[in-house]
């Protein structure tokens, strides 16, 4: 099944998904509890429906660029810091995609500033 943004929620698994890169944030380094430091990405990603943080680990981070469209297979979703948030474990993956129809980035965020004006006046 192909996901939308908006068809995702918290605990989704297996997720199958179309996004564009909207904008990295900066690289940090965590630590697990296996105390293994791992470098760690945050980007925020869109589709027609809506836009979310996708979270990067590691060697993904390099396969990623702003403005890139990408696919991504077997992600999950979670809750951090009270927002969902879209990932790419171990088993999952990120391959490029082209799709001249799809949005460009600054379609994406008109897309979704439009969207926040309409949430504000209901």
């Amino acid at each position: 099944m192909l996901y939308t943004i908006r068809g995702l929620s918290e605990g989704a698994k297996g997720v199958t998904i179309r996004v564009r890169v909207i904008s990295k944030g900066d690289l940090r380094s965590v630590k697990t509890r296996n105390c293994k430091t791992h470098t760690v990405a945050d980007y925020v990603v869109g589709d027609q429906t809506g836009i979310i943080t996708l979270t990067l680990w590691d060697e993904m981070i390099k396969q990623v660029n702003e403005d890139a469209l990408i696919d991504i297979e077997n992600g999950y979703v979670n809750r951090f810091k009270g927002r969902l948030r879209l990932n790419v474990g171990r088993l999952g993956k990120i391959t490029k995609a082209h799709d001249p129809k799809f949005p460009t980035s600054d379609q994406l965020m008109l897309l979704a500033n439009a969207r926040r004006k309409r949430w504000r006046r209901s």
